[in-house]
């Protein structure tokens, strides 16, 4: 059996060039973010990062607070239905909560260019399935979507005749 690279950030950087999938650097991480699953109505981020043995592929979809039974709802069918997909809520304190879609790969014993590559345009054509699907429930939040409050009438004060 061949030795495999164990690839790093500047591997994965030339591999997704080698096979001409965009990617770019936001300066806030070290992840490769993925413009290709961006621009999918619903999904805010995407990348592939490397954490300790294993690269990942996340997506996050930002959900409506009124949206998460629904969301909670659909987790199962979601897993069974894209079964190589980690697929699940994540509620923190002070954002909204989010749908986050994960598959990961083992670095080791190494893996080959074409395994990253087809590592890559699965979890992409899956992620992107799943977001349509995730879509479909309206419980996506898209930013300033909601429908504002609307100011309350003028109260008319009443006159009162002696």
């Amino acid at each position: 059996m061949p030795n495999l690279p164990v690839p790093n950030h500047d591997t994965l950087r030339s591999w997704l060039e080698q096979s001409q999938i965009e990617y770019f650097l936001c300066g806030s991480c070290e992840g490769l973010h993925l413009p290709q699953l961006q621009e999918i109505n619903g999904i805010y981020d995407a990348k592939i990062e490397i954490e300790g043995e294993f690269v990942y592929l996340s997506a996050s979809i930002e959900i409506r607070p009124t949206g998460l039974m629904t969301a909670f709802a659909k987790m199962s069918e979601l897993n069974s239905q894209y079964p190589t997909l980690k697929i699940f809520v994540e509620m923190v304190d002070d954002t909204l909560p989010r749908i986050l879609l994960c598959h990961n790969l083992a670095l080791t014993p190494g893996i080959s260019p074409d395994q990253f590559h087809f590592f890559v345009s699965d979890c992409i054509e899956q992620m992107s399935q799943a977001a349509k699907e995730i879509e479909a429930l309206n419980v996506v939040f898209y930013g300033e979507e909601e429908e504002p409050e609307q100011p309350s009438p003028p109260v008319q004060s009443a006159v009162i005749m002696h």
